[in-house]
């Protein structure tokens, strides 16, 4: 099995998800709705610290909740409006996604989408959840924020874990005449029984792997 697959899969997914309705209310701790993050200067003085630095990614780290919380830079090579073209073109990513069993836009308008998705996973038992994720801009920087809202999705269902932390947004703004500088920050919270291989700092590898993976695509979505 590859070491990337679980985490990689939720960190690359979760983007492409959103709503046409008002969003829920938000989780304690979740990234307010409506705006770009923080630009990766905050992230010092909002706890983060970085812990490695590779292949062209800066990731941090913060330990203030159950679970994951990463934030990282990188630079693309594609303007903004190309890289979020990637990223929120849902149907295609299958095609470099391994394990996702089920994905079901229940609702979708001209900036946002609601989407529910189920991962049929090695080792360990099947996660689902429903996410409403937004987008807009600010300028010329564009963003794009994801939530867990599994309250607007389906019920749960018997022998799947149910994921319900799980938030977070890219901030995506212009670097040079043809590139992006990608801040990406996001809060995920597994549940159920993991084993001890996807811990923190395998997540942090995955994230790494994930932004060399993207990189590939974006070229595509002139």
């Amino acid at each position: 099995m590859r070491r990337w697959t679980f985490f990689a899969i939720l960190f690359a997914l979760a983007p492409v998800a959103a709503s046409a309705e008002p969003p829920p209310p938000a989780q304690a701790g979740a990234p307010s709705q409506g705006r770009a993050p923080a630009p990766a200067s905050a992230l010092a003085s909002e706890g983060f610290t970085l812990v490695t630095e590779e292949k062209g990614v800066r990731v941090h780290r913060r330990e203030k909740r159950a679970g994951v919380e990463f934030a990282l830079e990188a630079s693309l090579p594609a303007p903004p409006e190309q890289v979020r073209r990637a990223l929120l073109d849902y149907a295609n990513h299958q095609k470099w996604q391994e394990h996702l069993k089920e994905n079901k836009i229940l609702a979708r308008n001209a900036d946002s989408l609601l989407v529910y998705q189920r991962l049929d996973l090695p080792v360990i038992d099947d996660r689902d959840y429903t996410l409403n994720v937004t987008w807009g801009a600010e300028g010329a920087i564009l963003w794009m924020r994801f939530v867990a809202a599994n309250e607007r999705g389906p019920k749960p269902v018997d022998g799947v874990v149910r994921v319900n932390a799980h938030q977070g947004g890219w901030r995506l703004e212009p670097e040079g005449a043809k590139g992006t500088r990608a801040v990406y920050r996001f809060h995920l919270d597994v549940a159920g029984s993991v084993p001890s291989w996807l811990g923190k700092d395998q997540a942090k590898d995955n994230i790494v792997d994930f932004i060399v993976r993207l990189k590939k695509e974006v070229p595509n979505y002139r």
